[in-house]
């Protein structure tokens, strides 16, 4: 089953009571080059994990499972403020072993053969809550056993390709950049890490995933073959913005994915009548709400929980985080505002 987000399939609305989560952050993120775990690096001053624990909340799943493992002295305290439960990864022997560290926290939903679960990475802060929602919907209104997320890239370098029977387009596997042969490095179709399952099936074939690999780990990616090859359906959703398929791996990914949540920002208070001047040189972060007939002017900074009202004028030079702002008021140039 192939679909393209965005297409003509009409998806009803997620069964939210039959879904549960599983989201992987146990991980190093060696090539971030840092003592801090890569999930909680700020971006647009929020912590990599906040961006997927935010989309799983504003669609309402209750039954979530964190597994942390690397810097969990960091990543827990901040899950669980968040309300969500944990699990510990002590060795790190890969994304399925990650999986199954989660799975018994899922016991008391077995007897309901409905529940489907998200297995997500903690560290794709890009991904729309309406390109969520659609994956879900589209899942289950195909009637998948597993459904992945998939997108084409430029540049694949890196990622799983998704590989696809060559007559009917099927998805019969994943295969890992390390273990891919070069032909299959060629392909652009690659797999973005998000996926949804039957709950019941997760756990009948998680066990039966094997390390025969480059890297010698359980890849939970494994589980698409396995599920193709006993005759269950696989769809690939692919998405049409492949901005949000980024993971961050890196100190660049992170900038390409603060200019990406920044452009997003401004189009957003743009489209709800706020003139931004020289747009590309505001720095507006994601909670930031504002009024109309609100001019910012260049080189400004609005951060935290900023409240603006109705025809507010913010100087050049300006830094604001975390204050309202009354309607009519003019902020001067090079003001700094905080509590």
């Amino acid at each position: 089953m192939i679909r393209k987000s965005g297409g003509n399939v009409s998806c009803s609305r997620p069964y939210l009571s039959n879904l549960a989560a599983v989201v992987l952050a146990a991980g190093k993120g060696t090539r971030m080059k840092s003592s801090m775990p890569k999930v909680m690096h700020l971006l647009l001053d929020e912590p990599i994990l906040s961006y997927p624990l935010s989309l799983i909340s504003a669609i309402g799943i209750k039954d979530v499972v964190v597994v942390v493992g690397h810097g969990a002295e960091y990543v827990r305290p901040f899950v669980e403020d968040k309300q969500f439960m944990t699990v510990f990864q002590a060795e790190q022997l890969g994304t399925a072993h990650a999986v199954t560290c989660a799975l018994s926290s899922f016991s008391h939903l077995y007897d309901n053969k409905e529940y489907q679960c998200i297995i997500m990475c903690g560290d794709m802060p890009l991904l729309k809550e309406n390109t969520f929602s659609d994956f879900i919907s589209w899942h289950k209104d195909n009637g998948n056993v597993l459904s992945v997320m998939s997108s084409y890239l430029d540049n694949p370098y890196g990622y799983g390709r998704i590989i696809r029977d060559s007559v009917d387009g099927r998805v019969l596997r994943v295969v890992e950049e390390r273990d891919a042969s070069l032909s299959e490095k060629e392909i652009k179709e690659v797999n973005t890490g998000t996926y949804i399952i039957e709950l019941n099936w997760l756990k009948e074939a998680i066990g039966k995933i094997g390390r025969q690999n480059a890297q010698a780990e359980f890849y939970f990616t494994d589980i698409i073959e396995l599920t193709e090859r006993k005759g269950k359906a696989v769809g690939a959703y692919i998405l049409d913005d492949k901005e949000e398929a980024l993971g961050i791996n890196s100190r660049i990914d992170l900038s390409i994915a603060e200019e990406i949540l920044l452009k997003r920002n401004r189009l957003r208070l743009m489209a709800n009548g706020v003139t931004l001047l020289m747009p590309h040189t505001i720095y507006i972060g994601n909670r930031v709400k504002c009024g109309q007939d609100v001019i910012i002017e260049p080189f400004s900074v609005l951060m935290g929980d900023c409240n603006i009202g109705d025809e507010v004028r913010i100087g050049a030079f300006s830094y604001l985080k975390d204050v309202c702002i009354k309607k009519g008021e003019y902020v001067p140039q090079g003001s700094v505002l905080k509590p």
